[in-house]
Parts: structure tokens; C-alpha cells; sequence
């Protein structure tokens, strides 16, 4: 008897029951995303455009292969070793911790700080705006975990080939215009506190032209993908990797505009954190004692001998942690105009605080 004869559809459906089945939380867009990888596609687009073609036995045993890792619990970054954030792609090594969309919240809240007009959306508000059908399941150890986006429709892709596709956006400002946003821009000057993948530090110099960036890390291994990452993205010129253990990297006068930080707060041996987050992620990126707040003790601690008149700190936190950050930065400095913001689960994702104008 000839075997089965698998086109892209079919087998998609077939590996989301299977991942479902075996409690991967988005079981039919990582069928989807694996399917991309082993057949070569660029996109999800050119997979369901391609959708009656049969697989060879290679492509086959190739997304096999990939779909036992997944159902192991291996996340698709890991597998894939890339993770999309704020629309640029980074690579993600077992030395970093994996992009988390809602890390994303706290890049648009400094970009806001920085220059307002400049807000971009971000992956989850895109989800939250353009896909109002999508259940948002939750977020949890600082993964969003959603269910899929419904298989694209092949009559709609036919009739609005252009819908499902990223297009750029053209410029609308004149020449003069970027000139004088430039100039305002190279005043600024930001310290990302425990960079890891580079993911925030590389995507503010990418979205704000002309700022400058100081990243740390402790992990030199950790410095070395986030370099890679800045220079993929082109802006190595502007972002300065520097070793060392949280303030320890900043120099005798330095001073900053922002300082942002997505610290270690999880909880070791909490049960509730993801095999995704505990079998795949540095644990010296997630583990922020043992109330999760050691790291917000130490930045609170130094913050202010940092930061510029009027200059802002932001902080990523664990859901219910926003209580006991907001008290610390309450106690422990003269911060004001403390806050806290949502991500578009409503779970409050960030802390912000200001500096004195002194």
C-alpha cells in the first residue's frame, strides 16, 4: 500500500491535534510556524500558497523531526533559534532569554517617553486591535500564550493577495522634519540593565534614530548574541555591550535619560512556571530570589544616582508583583509620579517611576 500523500492543509491540522493533545498552548500556529522551517517558507502566506503541493519524504521527516521537539515542550524560538520582537528578528540562543511579546509594552512606554509621536504598535496591541476574536489565554512567566489565527482563507488570499502580508510603511516626514527629530533624538541616553538577547536596547536604537545605548549583562555569553543581534539590525554604532553585574557597568559621571530593566523575577521552584520557561531558559535570567524581588531591591537601591533630573525608570515585573515593586521604589527612593501599566492581557506589566526635576 503507497503511503500517505501529505499536502500543507492537512498536515498542519493533523499536527495541531497532535500538539493539542499534547498541551502546547498554541498547537496550531507552532504546527504552522514548523511547517515554514522545514519546507523553507518565508512566511505563513507562502505556506498556504503552496498549498497542494505534496511533501517529499525529506520535508516530511525534516517537520517531524521539528514536531517531536515542539511536543517535548521545546518552544518554537528555541527550535527555530529566532524570536520576532517589535518587528525585528533575533536570534536566541540557550545564553538568553527568549523575547517575550509583552517585554514589548515596556519598549512602546520608553519610546512614548522618549518622543510620543513615535509610539509604534506593538505585536500584542496589533493582536488586541486586529484580532478581537482571538482569545488571549494568559500570560504566564513571561510568555503570552494565545490561541492561533484562524487558517487563511484561499479565496480571501485570492481576491486581497496583499492582506495577510507585513508591507513597509513609507515615510511620511520630509527630510527637514528627520533632521530635527534627529537632532533632539542624540541628546538621549539609556541604560538597559541585564540586556540578555539585546532585544530592548537594539529595538529602542532601531526605532529611535540617533540615541544612544549603554546594555549590560553579566553573561558574557549573553553580550556576544546580543552584539550579533545589534549588528543584524544596524545599529552597533549606537548600542555599547558592557560586562558586569547590574549598576556596576555604568561609569564614575555617567548619567542616563532611562534606565529600563526586564530583571529576574521569577520564583524558584514555583510550580506554575511553563516547562517552555524552566527546561529552555537561563536560569540566571529568570530566578529573582526568593520573593521574585531581589533584583528590584538592587535597582531601587541605585536607580537614582543614575538617572538625569527628570529622567524615568521602567521596569518589567511578574503578574502580582506590582504592588510590592511600586512599594519599594516608594521606600527605598525619592522616584515620583510612580505607576504601573497594563499589557493587553490587563495584567500589569510595567513600572514606572520619575526622577526629581532637583
Amino acid at each position: 500500500m503507497p503511503e500517505k500523500v501529505w499536502t500543507p492543509l492537512p498536515l498542519v491540522k493533523t499536527t495541531a491535534d497532535f500538539l493539542k493533545q499534547k498541551g502546547i498552548p498554541t498547537p496550531r500556529l507552532d504546527a504552522e510556524l514548523l511547517l515554514c522551517e522545514a519546507l523553507g517558507c518565508g512566511n505563513r502566506v507562502d505556506l498556504y500558497t503552496r498549498f497542494e503541493q505534496p511533501l517529499t519524504e525529506a520535508e516530511l521527516g525534516a517537520y517531524r523531526e521539528l514536531v517531536k521537539r515542539r511536543a517535548a515542550r521545546e518552544p518554537v524560538s528555541r527550535i527555530l533559534g529566532a524570536r520576532e520582537f517589535m518587528s525585528i528578528t533575533f536570534k536566541v540562543t540557550p545564553a538568553v532569554l527568549s523575547p517575550r511579546p509583552e517585554t514589548e509594552i515596556l519598549v512602546e512606554e520608553a519610546l512614548k517617553i522618549l518622543s510620543p509621536e513615535k509610539g509604534k504598535k506593538t505585536e500584542c496591541q496589533d493582536f488586541a486591535e486586529n484580532h478581537a476574536q482571538v482569545d488571549v489565554a494568559e500570560i504566564r512567566d513571561g510568555e503570552v500564550y494565545v490561541e492561533a489565527l484562524p487558517p487563511v482563507e484561499l479565496e480571501s488570499l485570492a481576491e486581497e493577495p496583499g492582506k495577510y502580508a507585513e508591507e513597509p510603511v513609507a515615510p511620511t516626514s520630509t527630510g527637514d522634519e528627520e533632521k530635527t527629530v534627529a537632532a533632539e533624538e542624540v541628546k538621549k541616553l539609556i541604560f538597559d540593565l541585564g540586556t540578555g538577547s539585546g532585544c530592548i536596547a537594539v529595538s529602542l536604537a532601531a526605532l529611535y534614530p540617533g540615541v544612544r545605548v549603554v546594555a549590560g549583562d553579566v553573561s558574557e555569553e549573553a553580550l556576544a548574541v546580543a552584539r550579533e543581534n545589534a549588528e543584524t539590525a544596524g545599529v552597533a554604532e549606537r548600542v555599547e555591550f558592557r560586562c558586569g553585574d547590574c549598576f556596576g557597568v555604568c561609569r564614575p559621571g555617567e548619567s542616563f535619560d532611562l534606565i529600563v530593566s526586564n530583571p529576574p523575577y521569577l520564583v524558584e521552584g514555583d510550580p506554575e512556571i511553563w516547562p517552555e520557561v524552566r527546561g529552555f531558559d537561563p536560569a540566571l535570567a529568570l530566578y529573582g530570589g526568593k520573593d521574585g524581588l531581589d533584583f528590584y531591591k538592587r535597582i531601587a537601591s541605585e536607580a537614582e544616582t543614575w538617572l538625569n533630573p527628570r529622567g524615568v525608570l521602567l521596569l518589567e515585573i511578574g503578574a502580582g508583583q506590582s504592588g510590592a515593586v511600586m512599594a519599594l521604589l516608594h521606600d527605598l527612593t525619592l522616584l515620583e509620579n510612580i505607576r504601573c501599566v497594563r499589557d493587553y492581557a490587563g495584567v500589569e506589566r510595567v513600572v514606572v517611576a520619575e526622577m526629581p526635576a532637583r
